[in-house]
C-alpha cells in the first residue's frame, strides 16, 4: 500500500512541474525572465474624439507602463449600443443616454459612470476660395438643411451616419428634407482632404483635430483650409470654434466628451477614465487647445521675506 501511494505522489509531481513550466503568464504579472506583460483595456470613441484620445493614450501608456490602451474607432450610435449590451464598458461620446435607454440600464440594474470630460468646438472648414470668412447659425441651418447658399450648390462633408457630429447636426437643426448634398463617411483627416480638393465643398469636425499643432501635419491641414468664424446672429460678431471663446460661451456649437464606464470589475477602463478626470489629464486637455471640465488649478506660492 506504501508503493501505491509512492507512485501517486510521484506522478503527481510530474504532472504539477509540467503545468508550471507551461502554464500562460497573466496579464500584468511578471514572467520568470523578469518580464512583464502590460494588462491591456479596450475602449471605443466617435471617430471625432480620435486625435486627442489617441494623444492621451501616448501619455497614459508612458506614465503606466505595465498598462496599455487598445483604441476601437465606431459611430457614437455604436459606442452607445455597446455599453447598453455589455460588449464594452468604456466608451466616448458626446451625447447622454436616451430616456429609454436610460430604462435599459434601469432594468438590468447597472449603476454605469458618466463624467464629463472637456468641451470642444465643431467646427466648419470651407476651401480657401470659399467667399465668406464667416457665417450666421442661420446661414449653417440652410447649408445643412439644403446644401445652398446664395444660390450656390455646396455638399456637407461628415462622419459617418450615427456619429456624434451627424447627431450633434440632426438634434440642432432637425433632420434634412433631403440628404442628397450630405456625404459621410471618412476620417477627419479624408473628409478635410476633400475640402481640400473640391471647391464647393464644406465640412463639420471637431476643432481638436485643428488644434493639435505639435503635429506638423496638423499644422499643414489648418492653413490649407478657411476655419469659419460662427455669429448667433446676422450682423453680430463671429466667434472661432477655439479655447477662448468655447470659455466665454461665445461659439454656439459647442460640444462636450464624455466618459461612459462600466467597467467596475477589472478597473482597466475605469483606471484611463479617472487619468482623464483628474487634474493631470485636464491639464493635457488644455495644453492640446481644447476646453478642460474642470479648470486644473495654479498653486503659486508666496515666500516673504
Amino acid at each position: 500500500m506504501a508503493s501505491v501511494f509512492k507512485y501517486i505522489a510521484y506522478f503527481l509531481f510530474l504532472f504539477l512541474l509540467e503545468a508550471s513550466c507551461t502554464s500562460e503568464p497573466k496579464p500584468g504579472k511578471e514572467t520568470v525572465e523578469g518580464s512583464s506583460i502590460p494588462d491591456t483595456a479596450t475602449v471605443l470613441c466617435d471617430p471625432s474624439w480620435e486625435s486627442i484620445l489617441r494623444t492621451f493614450i501616448v501619455t497614459y501608456e508612458g506614465l503606466n507602463p505595465h498598462r496599455k490602451i487598445k483604441l476601437l474607432i465606431k459611430p457614437e450610435s455604436e459606442c452607445i449600443h455597446a455599453v447598453i449590451t455589455g460588449s464594452y464598458n468604456t466608451v466616448f461620446v458626446s451625447r447622454n443616454f436616451s430616456p429609454g435607454e436610460l430604462n435599459v440600464l434601469k432594468q438590468k440594474q447597472w449603476r454605469v459612470a458618466n463624467d464629463t470630460l472637456c468641451y470642444d468646438g465643431l467646427a466648419w472648414i470651407a476651401p480657401k476660395s470659399f467667399p465668406e470668412d464667416s457665417l450666421s447659425v442661420d446661414d449653417v441651418k440652410v447649408l445643412f438643411q439644403t446644401g445652398v447658399l446664395e444660390g450656390v450648390n455646396y455638399t456637407i462633408q461628415l462622419n459617418k451616419t450615427g456619429s456624434s457630429v451627424a447627431n450633434y447636426l440632426t438634434d440642432y437643426f432637425g433632420v434634412p428634407p433631403s440628404t442628397s448634398h450630405l456625404y459621410t463617411g471618412g476620417s477627419d483627416e479624408q473628409i478635410i482632404q476633400s475640402v481640400q480638393q473640391h471647391n464647393r465643398s464644406l465640412a463639420c469636425i471637431s476643432s481638436g483635430w485643428l488644434v493639435n499643432l505639435e503635429d506638423q501635419k496638423h499644422q499643414a491641414y489648418l492653413s490649407s483650409v478657411k476655419v469659419l468664424k460662427i455669429s448667433a446672429h446676422a450682423n453680430e460678431k463671429s466667434y472661432s470654434p477655439f479655447q477662448n471663446d468655447l470659455a466665454l460661451n461665445s461659439y454656439p456649437f459647442k460640444r462636450i466628451l464624455r466618459v461612459i464606464n462600466n467597467d467596475a470589475n477589472d478597473g482597466l477602463g475605469t483606471a484611463f477614465a479617472s487619468f482623464l478626470i483628474g487634474n493631470r489629464g485636464q491639464r493635457v486637455f488644455l495644453k492640446a487647445g481644447l476646453l478642460p471640465h474642470k479648470m486644473p488649478a495654479r498653486e503659486v506660492e508666496l515666500k516673504m521675506k
